[in-house]
């Protein structure tokens, strides 16, 4: 009867210490954005999303799904593969490539696609939105982690 109440709490312990409470990472900052193309189709960007872990531990990055919008816009997927760590209480800085349908973005405005990027272009910025999920993990269980984060991006040109 011992042997079996041991084994019991045991059992109960090790589930209860397996059991992960992850802390939900947020997104503090669209950093580093450089626009790296501009044709008569897409304006293609990197940028850098700054991420806060508020975990003591850190936690690995798995993936990231992103819809990115520009007035409003639905302009790209984002759907990128990550393994890559974010140490615990610290910010990280995770790099995201987007690519930006002027086309759509044009007929919003009714103006043709190059006249709009190059509007863009010009002007040097533009409001960026990106909604979706980010999957985070401590190494026991999963976490999906809801993004809906807007800012006025200021980016850098290094076209090739």
């Amino acid at each position: 009867m011992l042997l079996k109440n041991l084994l019991l709490c045991f059992l109960s312990l090790l589930l209860l210490s397996s059991c992960s409470d992850i802390q939900s990472p947020e997104v503090r900052n669209v950093k580093n954005a450089k626009l790296t193309g501009l044709n008569t189709k897409t304006l293609d960007f990197n940028v850098g999303l700054e991420l806060f872990n508020p975990n003591n531990d850190a936690l690995q990055v798995k993936s990231l799904e992103l819809t990115a919008l520009i007035e409003g816009v639905e302009l790209d997927a984002v759907d990128q593969e990550y393994d890559t760590n974010m140490l615990g209480k610290s910010t990280f800085l995770l790099p995201v490539n987007v690519g930006l349908s002027l086309k759509k973005l044009a007929q919003k405005d009714g103006t043709d696609i190059m006249s709009k990027g190059l509007r863009i272009y010009n002007s040097g910025e533009i409001d960026l939105t990106f909604k979706g999920n980010l999957k985070v993990s401590d190494g026991v269980s999963d976490k999906i982690v809801t993004i809906d984060h807007t800012q006025n991006i200021i980016f850098s040109r290094s076209i090739k």
